[in-house]
Formats: C-alpha cells, sequence, structure tokens
C-alpha cells in the first residue's frame, strides 16, 4: 500500500475545511433571507420575486456595512 504525501493530505484537509466553511455560510446566509421573507409575509408586503428581496437584502447589507464603519469612526 503506497503512502500519501503531506501535500495530498494537506490539500484534502483544505478542501474539506474549505467545504464546511462554504456549507456553514449558506446554512446562515439561507436563515437570514427565509427569515425575511417569513417577517415579509408576517407584515403583508407584497413583493414582485424573490430577486428583488435578494437586492434588497444586498443593498441593506452594504448600506449598513458603510454606516457602521462611520459611526464606528466617529466614536473612536
Amino acid at each position: 500500500m503506497k503512502k500519501r504525501s503531506r501535500g495530498t493530505d494537506r490539500l484534502i484537509a483544505f478542501f474539506i475545511t474549505g467545504a464546511m466553511v462554504l456549507i456553514i455560510l449558506a446554512i446562515l446566509m439561507g436563515s437570514y433571507f427565509f427569515g425575511f421573507i417569513g417577517f415579509v409575509r408576517v407584515m403583508g408586503v407584497e413583493y414582485e420575486s424573490y430577486w428583488a428581496i435578494c437586492l434588497f437584502l444586498l443593498f441593506i447589507f452594504i448600506f449598513g456595512s458603510i454606516t457602521e464603519l462611520f459611526s464606528k469612526a466617529l466614536i473612536f
């Protein structure tokens, strides 16, 4: 039986770690997205498509990140 090299072991570990990170991010983003859709439905708001909600959440995330950076700079 052939022994695997250290490079192969590191490559396998890298891909497994990357896959785990991607799966965790997908679960977090999915729960945020579907949670927001549930909130919108409870509030009775109508929207045209899921892409409209995706764009809305993307713009809110970008705007919130920029606003938070400036607010943190003003505090310190």
